[in-house]
């Protein structure tokens, strides 16, 4: 059954209020299926939760690719069926020295790896999520952005990491 998966962490996305609780409803909106990594409880989570109903959790579990998140992510989409996925998360920017690559590298990879095209974004956390990033979702989504790989915030454009 094919169709956009949407996983969040929601920690520092920005998400809770104003245009960008806007935006991850729209996000959440153009997704088939929605998850949240589960965290402990915080008024960021409880808010987040409210804007992708019927979200389910991710909990870790296994860590064979080197990172829990990267195993939840594949096992989701499998299990769901989707054929493609945006993962927003702050912590792919994140460099890990057992890996000898940032997380987003890792994830990039391991999803190629797959064969699921991904949009994976690391909102600035001071700016959160917007319409820009809402409209790209919306775009992959529907098939009318696609590519294997793709960098959204690399210099000049500091706001937003994403990687398709």
């Amino acid at each position: 059954m094919a169709g956009l998966a949407l996983v969040a962490d929601a920690r520092h996305l920005g998400a809770s209020r104003g245009p960008g609780a806007a935006a991850l409803w729209r996000m959440g909106s153009a997704a088939r299926w929605r998850a949240l990594f589960a965290r402990p409880t915080s008024r960021e989570l409880n808010n987040v939760i409210g804007l992708l109903p019927q979200a389910c959790f991710l909990c870790p579990a296994t860590e064979e690719t080197g990172w829990w998140k990267i195993d939840a992510v594949l096992d989701f989409v499998a299990l769901s069926g989707a054929d493609r996925v945006v993962w927003l998360d702050g912590a792919l920017q994140v460099f890990d020295p057992h890996l000898g690559v940032t997380y987003r590298e890792a994830a990039e990879d391991a999803l190629a790896d797959a064969g699921i095209p991904a949009l994976l974004m690391a909102p600035n956390p001071v700016r959160g999520l917007n319409d820009a990033a809402a409209q790209l979702v919306e775009d992959f989504g529907s098939g009318r952005l696609w590519a294997p790989v793709w960098s959204v915030g690399t210099p000049p454009l500091p706001s937003l990491e994403a990687a398709v």
